[in-house]
């Protein structure tokens, strides 16, 4: 089965920060953002680094700030970080 985008992207090493929180099924949520590319990738995967890894599920986080973060640092007087 061909490489999703996060998983080329967690492959490839285009990333600043890794984030994995290993869930009681023995699934893991994993995050990758920074780097090259200003978006992240958040995906829930099936057997981590083994033979039978399967993405179940990945979605795409876009730059910056969630809209109502960026509201109330606009309320505040703050640019986003």
């Amino acid at each position: 089965m061909p490489l999703t985008a996060g998983q080329r992207r967690l492959y490839g090493g285009g990333y600043n920060y890794l984030s994995q929180a290993w869930q009681p099924d023995g699934t893991a949520v994993i995050m990758v953002t920074g780097g090259r590319q200003p978006i992240g990738h958040l995906m829930h995967v099936r057997d981590l680094w083994g033979q039978h890894e399967e993405v179940l599920y990945e979605e795409v986080i876009p730059p910056g700030p969630p809209p109502w973060i960026q509201q109330r640092l606009e309320e505040a007087g703050r640019s986003p970080p």
